[in-house]
């Protein structure tokens, strides 16, 4: 039994009680989705990572069977609600709690693994944890204004986009 409860108990032993994010997902549940149709070896991409539950599955889940799983997360930078409880911990966006989750489950992996000797595999495994964070910039491309005339042929709509795209 996977419950919705596990998920904030998840975040309360991360955030020190603190739950910043409302219903997160529990990293069980990830974790067993990841057993089911993953080898140990896949990418996991998450399009609406939220908290990041997904990367903290992932990375336990590795360290539990040593697996080479990686993890793509994407999160808009999307506002918190100003009276929110992750708003009064000093977060701004949702972005920013995904990150957080991601350092402190690296930290406290590294941690557990202070006690394991030189060359184990736990504590190599601990070493070897991070990861990257990549933002949105502008694009390159210009917003593209042209419309259709609907008064118009076809033939003389796709002149007006050739002219449109040489100016």
């Amino acid at each position: 039994g996977i419950y919705t409860q596990h998920g904030t108990d998840d975040l309360r032993k991360l955030f020190n009680d603190n739950v910043v994010v409302q219903f997160p997902k529990p990293a069980a549940l990830i974790r067993r989705i990841l057993e089911t149709v993953g080898d140990d070896g896949c990418y996991v991409l998450d399009f609406f990572a939220g908290s990041g539950t997904t990367a903290q599955a992932v990375m336990e889940l590795n360290k539990a069977d040593g697996g080479n799983r990686k993890f793509i997360l994407v999160q808009l930078p999307e506002l918190i609600d100003e009276n929110s409880v992750a708003s009064k911990a000093g977060y701004k966006k949702i972005s920013e709690i995904t990150i957080e989750r991601a350092k402190r489950v690296i930290a406290r992996i590294q941690e557990e693994a202070k006690s394991a000797l030189p060359g184990d595999p736990q504590r190599e495994f601990a070493d070897s944890l991070g990861f990257k964070v990549y933002t949105l910039a502008k694009s390159n491309f210009p917003r593209v204004e042209f419309a259709p005339d609907p008064a118009k042929t076809e033939a003389e709509n796709i002149a007006l986009l050739e002219q449109y795209i040489r100016e």
